[in-house]
């Protein structure tokens, strides 16, 4: 070889050389970057505070804990207060009269007449009803997001058992079960319903950004017939009806619902409250006439939730918009902000309404929680050793197979990364078979990368022997594969845990290891 040739292949080794550092160094920005993501997260501007878009990982109730609630058909007669006048002041059984106030004594002191009837007629306690309000209750757990859950039903009584797992909007979900959710647009004078649920096609929560914070709405959205029915109303209680000189008109289709203090209770679904209207209705101010004194009410379960309204223009988009309140997203600390409560109370509200009226009344008979045995405490332990455990396994890495022990290492930070990042994005359920399902997976990425190093170590072509090993590794898989499989369509939350972790692990394993991992050791070995 002369001294050209000689010069123009260490040229060449020198261009391929940093080919190759160019290949590993962005290879690892890669992978820095994913971490970032998975471990920190992607915070964005969501309501006047920092968010992050990645969701939370959704631990199973055997790490959480359970919640269990027993919900029995109303035994007791509804019990309807009526003053002197026959208005009616308040309705329930002799309990929940008791809880707002209305003891014998108030009620003697008062001169008001009780009446009874019975909650459950004879004539609905029938097995299609009974299931009709088991499904009911479980689309109301579902609207809230709930996904753990189990729900039987006594079928000769028609009691219920719910069992779910213990989080911050537990005792709020729970508070939506034992309700009616019957919900009525009504005339204020003559309590004639106008709109009810058979007129609702949707109900959501919306959020609107303002100059001094977040306003929450509830919107009601109604179907064809509920259309029509409210652009007639809104012709017949408008406050402009029969008038040329009007004030407080506002526009944009919503109802002003200012909450007060005494009213917030996260375990309640609806609030007693009301102010002026914008939009859907206003706060009347006309010269005259019969057509313009007309107002409604909004209500709930009999609660009035929206009270003595009116229309200011003729509503033909078929939508109502609530204003629940308004809070700061930047001092949810305050206690004079209440943005969290207006958020659940509106969620409540939505839950409850689009998902239909309860043929039968039930009352909440017990409510308790089950510990789970494994604390988090003792979770953090077990964590710490298997983290201590790995930390061993990949120094012995490091030493053996050095350089590229220190990239298979970086690789598997990665692998960690992108495989915590797969089960947060498609909401795995994390239990205690997860826990063990990702543990088994860490392990059988070791013990492939181990494959990988041995198999090209002194090697100067390994890019074949590379794929051998992978393709070897995936026919080792396959009975796991399978097992992970089944197990990610079993209800019982540990093994259905485990297999999804298990099915995603593998997966991504084999993918990442084939783009990631092999791209940075045969550079590395490259001569």
């Amino acid at each position: 070889m002369n001294k050209e040739e000689k010069l123009k292949k260490e040229k060449k080794a020198r261009e391929t050389n940093k080919l190759r550092g160019l290949r590993i160094t962005l290879i690892i920005f890669i992978i820095i970057l994913l971490s970032l993501i998975s471990f920190v997260g992607i915070y964005v501007k969501d309501k006047n505070e920092m968010s992050d878009i990645i969701p939370d990982f959704i631990l199973g109730s055997d790490i959480e804990g359970n919640r269990i609630i027993q919900l029995n058909v109303e035994q007791d007669d509804t019990i309807t207060l009526t003053d002197s006048t026959g208005a009616k002041i308040a309705t329930g059984t002799e309990e929940e009269l008791s809880n707002q106030g209305y003891t014998e004594d108030v009620i003697t002191q008062n001169n008001y007449t009780k009446t009874t009837e019975e909650t459950n007629k004879v004539e609905v306690l029938t097995a299609e009803n009974y299931e009709k309000s088991k499904q009911i209750l479980i689309n109301r757990l579902k609207t809230s997001g709930v996904t753990d859950y189990k729900v039987r039903q006594d079928k000769d009584n028609g009691n219920i058992v719910v069992e779910l797992k213990e989080n911050d909007s537990t005792d709020d979900i729970i508070s939506t079960l034992s309700e009616v959710g019957k919900f009525e647009l009504k005339d204020s004078e003559t309590e004639e319903i106008l709109l009810n649920n058979d007129d609702v096609k949707d109900a959501k929560v919306l959020y609107n950004n303002t100059q001094s914070g977040v306003n929450v709405y509830l919107e009601i959205e109604f179907n064809k017939q509920g259309k029509e029915k409210l652009q007639e109303i809104s012709k017949t209680y408008n406050s402009n009806a029969e008038t040329e000189d009007t004030t407080n008109t506002v526009a944009n289709n919503t109802v002003t619902n200012e909450i007060t203090e005494a009213d917030l209770n996260a375990a309640e679904t609806t609030n007693e409250a009301t102010d002026e209207t914008t939009n859907t209705t206003t706060e009347e101010t006309t010269d005259t006439e019969e057509a313009s004194s007309k107002k409604i009410d909004m209500v709930i379960d009999g609660t009035t939730i929206a009270q003595e309204q009116q229309f200011s223009e003729e509503n033909a988009t078929g939508t109502l918009d609530l204003l629940i309140g308004s809070g700061s997203a930047l001092s949810t600390d305050d206690e004079n902000n209440n943005l969290d409560t207006y958020i659940i109370q509106a969620q409540s509200m939505a839950s409850l309404i689009k998902n239909g009226v309860m043929p039968i009344t039930y009352s909440l008979e017990s409510n308790k929680y089950i510990e789970s045995p494994i604390t988090i405490e003792l979770l953090k332990n077990v964590i710490i050793v298997l983290g201590a455990i790995a930390v061993v396994l990949f120094i012995f890495l490091i030493i053996k197979f050095r350089v590229n022990g220190i990239l298979a290492t970086i690789s598997n930070v990665g692998f960690i990364a992108v495989i915590l990042l797969i089960l947060r994005l498609t909401n795995v359920e994390v239990g205690i078979g997860g826990i063990i399902g990702l543990a088994l997976i860490q392990l059988l990425n070791y013990i492939l990368l181990y494959m990988l190093l041995k198999a090209v170590k002194g090697k100067k072509e390994n890019d074949k022997a590379m794929k051998n090993v992978i393709v070897k590794f995936c026919m080792m898989s396959v009975p796991a594969y399978i097992i992970a499989i089944v197990f990610a369509f079993n209800s019982f939350i540990p093994i259905y845990s485990f297999g999804m972790v298990v099915f995603w692990g593998i997966t991504s394993s084999v993918i990442y290891n084939l783009l990631v991992t092999k791209n940075l050791i045969i550079k590395a070995e490259e001569k």
